[in-house]
């Protein structure tokens, strides 16, 4: 038994358009455009991108206008926001030196067998007291 093929769907160029800018913006991926506009062909978006791009590849086009985006919401951030998003970035960088030098505070202990970091100040004062008793 034969399988009867569909006619091809026709999509006007306004449609074509919107769906293309919704998927080189990022709020949609090809995907999820096939199935919110309920597009039978999986090639037809990548085919509409090509054609309204005028670029063959196409990926390098939606790179830089994602990366033009990210600009734009930067530009976007109050002076509050940026110093919000500097002191985040400060305290990651600090938090990697400090698990940096907790690190190697490990491995020299383990290396050279000495007790480097202190010990709670109870147990600090009972040694000094055992050491001055003993002299």
């Amino acid at each position: 038994m034969k399988k009867k093929r569909r006619n091809p769907q026709v999509y006007s160029e306004e449609f074509r358009w919107k769906v293309v800018q919704e998927v080189l913006s990022g709020e949609l991926t090809q995907a999820e455009a096939k199935r919110k506009y309920h597009i039978r062909s999986s090639a037809a978006i990548l085919y509409w991108m090509r054609q309204f791009s005028g670029v063959e590849n196409y990926r390098e086009s939606r790179l830089l206008f994602v990366q033009e985006k990210e600009v734009i919401k930067k530009d976007k951030l109050t002076p509050d926001q940026k110093r919000i998003k500097e002191l985040e970035e400060a305290l990651r960088k600090e938090k990697n030196r400090s698990l940096l030098f907790e690190k190697i505070i490990e491995i020299a202990e383990e290396d050279y067998g000495i007790p480097i970091r202190k010990k709670s100040g109870a147990e600090q004062l009972e040694e000094l007291l055992k050491k001055k008793a003993k002299k």
